[in-house]
């Protein structure tokens, strides 16, 4: 018998899937040891995979994790030896608020206050406001008690409430194209300067994103290079501002690329300051390598 458990969740199971929709899978193991190894297993096909040992689920369960109720409401078990991933799911118990989170959310669009003017930098904006966009409506909406995780959903529920018009959803249903061609490389369907400039006023109308300021690539790192460790980001928001330092030199360095953009690392890795700093560092040292090799 398998000793480990398996589901696909999310919006490869709703019924607005489409080709910019994630295909999301969820491992869940004892122990770190045996992720490991189901990593190599799983990792071969194209799923964006998450691997989780079953006390953490119970963690975060227990302490209402918006994470469970999303699995318990869009979630298809594969594998569940003593429907241990059922049971886990099934005692969800939600916050009595969730107002801290939805503070965090709006904390988060600090890092995009400030974009580098490069066509990659204009993709990382995007896509860093898909995400951050689609967790505050997803906690603005729990705080009412509704558990919706569709981002389509979430928009027209905005219009419901006569926060936002058919063009507005029509632009924001765009940032899931960019997340996706930014994510797959797919370097010239990346978005204009002109398209983030529609976008920026309705997020601003909805008191998320108060400004935006659009800087030289030598400007944007070194405010980077100032601030990363000074200010009190967390350590996703560490990821993300490194990963904004590579954008913003308009590099193509599959290695680098797959550290800096991937979240698996931030949980362990982005708390450390001479991990981020090494990175900034890595990410420097290769632009000036690329650079000597043009001018050789």
């Amino acid at each position: 018998m398998k000793n480990y458990s398996v589901a696909v969740f999310g919006s490869s199971l709703r019924a607005d899937f489409d080709k910019y929709s994630d295909r999301d899978l969820l491992v869940v193991a004892n122990d770190f040891k045996t992720l490991e190894k189901l990593k190599e297993t799983y990792s071969k096909d194209d799923w964006s995979i998450s691997f989780y040992t079953y006390s953490k689920l119970e963690y975060l369960s227990k302490n209402g994790s918006l994470f469970i109720k999303h699995l318990q409401k869009e979630s298809k078990t594969i594998i569940d030896p003593n429907d241990r991933f059922k049971d886990i799911i099934n005692h969800f118990n939600p916050k009595t608020d969730y107002k801290k989170d939805i503070k965090d959310c709006e904390n988060y669009f600090n890092i995009i206050k400030t974009v580098p003017k490069t066509t990659l930098g204009f993709a990382w904006f995007c896509d860093c406001l898909f995400v951050g966009l689609r967790n505050y409506l997803v906690f603005k909406n729990a705080e009412n008690g509704i558990f919706e995780f569709s981002f389509i959903k979430l928009l027209n529920g905005l219009k419901e409430q006569g926060l936002i018009n058919q063009s507005d959803i029509n632009l924001l249903r765009e940032l899931r194209v960019v997340k996706r061609n930014y994510r797959e490389e797919i370097l010239d369907e990346l978005p204009s300067l002109d398209f983030i400039k529609k976008v920026i006023p309705i997020v601003k109308d909805l008191g998320i994103l108060d400004s935006v300021k659009f800087v030289e690539s030598e400007t944007f790192q070194s405010l980077i290079e100032k601030s990363i460790i000074k200010r009190k980001f967390n350590p996703y928001q560490r990821l993300r501002l490194v990963e904004g330092y590579y954008c913003s030199q308009d590099l193509n360095i599959p290695e680098l690329k797959k550290i800096v953009s991937n979240p698996q690392f931030y949980a362990c890795k982005m708390k450390d300051n001479d991990f981020t700093l090494n990175l900034i560092s890595e990410i420097k040292n290769a632009t000036q390598h690329c650079i000597k090799i043009i001018a050789d």
